[in-house]
């Protein structure tokens, strides 16, 4: 019995939800750039990994003061002695852009496969390509693609649910109908 490779297909691709996640991803970026650039002003000897700061960020970086002036500090000051005595003032930057970034710390890049739904099983993708051939049929015969809401709602009883309103008043696949047959 010969098995057959299915070739996965595209239920839908979240467009806009993809663009917030990729506008969160470059604030964390320009985030991270800017307390690299500060916090090089204070230590310009020093290779810093933004992340290593974390969860703490304030006591990490009291413990860099102190690694950085450890020759001259006799009296064995804490960072933030020495800080305070060298008038180093961490205050806006731990205020803002450290703090903005620990939101963001676990953050991962986005990709599209994150944010798009696939039909892998032959079944799925015989649900899927039913529900575009609706969909391809049901606008050939009302001569539009965007539909009312009151329209949009009477497709999603009529069908069961297997279809859902899109963006822009459109209609697609549900891909919860699709995956596991509500």
């Amino acid at each position: 019995m010969e098995t057959a490779t299915i070739k996965k297909q595209e239920i839908n691709f979240d467009q806009y939800m993809f663009e917030i996640y990729l506008k969160k991803w470059e604030q964390r970026t320009a985030l991270k750039k800017a307390i690299k650039h500060k916090l090089s002003q204070f230590f310009p000897a020093m290779k810093i990994d933004i992340d290593s700061l974390y969860p703490h960020p304030e006591q990490n970086i009291y413990k860099l003061v102190s690694k950085q002036f450890v020759q001259s500090n006799p009296m064995g000051l804490s960072g933030y002695k020495i800080a305070d005595m060298k008038e180093m003032n961490f205050t806006p930057l731990l205020n803002n852009e450290i703090f903005e970034y620990g939101k963001l710390l676990d953050m991962q890049k986005p990709t599209k496969a994150d944010f798009t739904d696939y039909a892998e099983t032959a079944e799925e993708v015989e649900k899927l390509n039913d529900c575009r051939n609706f969909i391809k049929a049901l606008n050939g015969l009302s001569g539009k693609s965007t539909y009312t809401m009151h329209e949009q709602q009477q497709i999603h009883q009529l069908t069961k649910k297997a279809l859902k309103s899109g963006r822009n008043s459109t209609i697609m696949p549900n891909k919860d109908f699709i995956k596991n047959e509500i």
